[in-house]
């Protein structure tokens, strides 16, 4: 299957598209494309949501009835948002 992976930043290990087994979830794909976002011992995210987004066919993850053990289906579009924030 494949999946989609859009970013709003340019990181050149993330690919953009990435090809899964059937039954692959959602923390799969993640934990293959950025490893540094989940947290290995408890397969939660480890990254401040405030700072980072993770969307499933633009829906939030968390918001998602499985959250990150939502099954991935092929054509799924994954996005990873870094939230900037500005100030003056």
């Amino acid at each position: 299957m494949k999946i989609e992976i859009l970013t709003n930043v340019q990181v050149s290990e993330i690919p953009s598209v990435i090809e899964v087994e059937p039954g692959s979830t959602l923390r799969d794909v993640l934990t293959a494309i950025a490893p540094q976002i989940i947290d290995a011992e408890t397969g939660n995210m480890k990254l401040d949501q405030d700072i980072y987004g993770v969307r499933l066919n633009d829906e939030p993850y968390g918001l998602l009835r499985n959250g990150l053990s939502t099954q991935m289906r092929d054509g799924d579009v994954i996005e990873l948002s870094l939230i900037i924030m500005a100030g003056g």
